[in-house]
C-alpha cells in the first residue's frame, strides 16, 4: 500500500501508543490488522495512490551534498513538506525568536529557507530533548554569514548529540535548504522526540498501574 513517508510514521506511533492493546511493548497479529484495517480504509491512502499513478506532488532532486555523486537523484513528497510545516509551525508559533520565519507557508519552499540560519533548527532540537542547547549559545542577532555557519554547526553537533544521524550533512546543505536533506534531519529530531514522548507515557502509565 504506497504511503508518503510522514503517513508512516504516524502509523508507527499510533502502533506504539494505541495499537499495543495488551501494553506487552509487541505488536501481535492481531494488533496489526487493526491498524491496517484502519489505515486501508482512509482516505489519505486512495488519495495518494492515485498521485502516485499520476506522479503529481512529487518533487524530484538532484544531487546530495558536495559529498555525493554527481547525477544522484531524489525526491520529495509535497505532503510530506506540508505536514512538516504544519508541525513546525504549531510547535513554534509563539517563539518570539522564531517570528521572523513562523508562521511558514506549507505550499511554498518557506521550510527549506527558514532553517538557513540554524535558528529553527535548534529550537526542534530543544522541544525533541529539551535542554539539549543552551538558549545562549544561540545566535539570534546580526546573523552575519559567519553567525549563521556557528548556528547551523551548533544545530548539527547537537542533532548527532541526541542521536540523529547527520554524515554527509554538512552546514552548508542546511544553508542551501537542499529539501531531501532538510526534510531526513528534521523527521530524525521530530522522530527522538515522539519516542521520548511515548516512553515517557508508558513510564507514567506503568505508575499509575502499580
Amino acid at each position: 500500500m504506497p504511503l508518503p513517508g510522514y503517513k508512516v510514521r504516524e502509523i508507527i506511533q499510533k502502533l506504539m501508543l494505541d495499537g499495543d492493546r495488551n501494553k506487552d511493548g509487541k505488536i501481535s497479529f492481531d494488533e496489526f490488522v487493526y491498524i491496517f484495517q484502519e489505515v486501508k480504509s482512509s482516505d489519505i491512502a486512495k488519495t495518494f495512490r492515485k498521485a502516485i499513478n499520476r506522479k503529481e506532488g512529487i518533487c524530484a532532486l538532484g544531487g546530495t551534498s558536495e559529498l555525493s555523486s554527481e547525477g544522484t537523484q531524489h525526491s520529495y513528497s509535497e505532503e510530506e513538506k506540508y505536514a512538516f510545516v504544519n508541525w513546525i509551525n504549531k510547535a513554534l508559533e509563539n517563539d518570539p525568536d522564531c517570528r521572523h520565519v513562523i508562521p511558514m507557508n506549507p505550499n511554498t519552499d518557506d521550510l527549506f529557507k527558514a532553517v538557513g540560519d540554524g535558528i529553527v533548527l535548534c529550537k526542534m532540537i530543544n522541544l525533541s530533548v529539551p535542554d539539549t542547547i543552551d538558549e545562549r549559545a544561540i545566535n539570534k542577532k546580526k546573523l552575519t554569514p559567519f553567525i549563521i555557519q556557528e548556528n547551523l554547526n551548533l544545530a548539527l553537533n547537537s542533532a548527532s548529540a541526541i542521536g540523529c544521524h547527520v554524515v554527509n550533512i554538512g552546514a552548508e546543505d542546511l544553508r542551501a535548504g537542499k529539501p531531501h536533506l532538510v526534510l531526513g534531519l528534521l523527521w530524525q529530531i521530530i522522530k527522538i522526540g515522539l519516542f521520548a514522548d511515548i516512553e515517557l507515557s508508558r513510564n507514567e502509565g506503568n505508575e499509575t498501574q502499580s
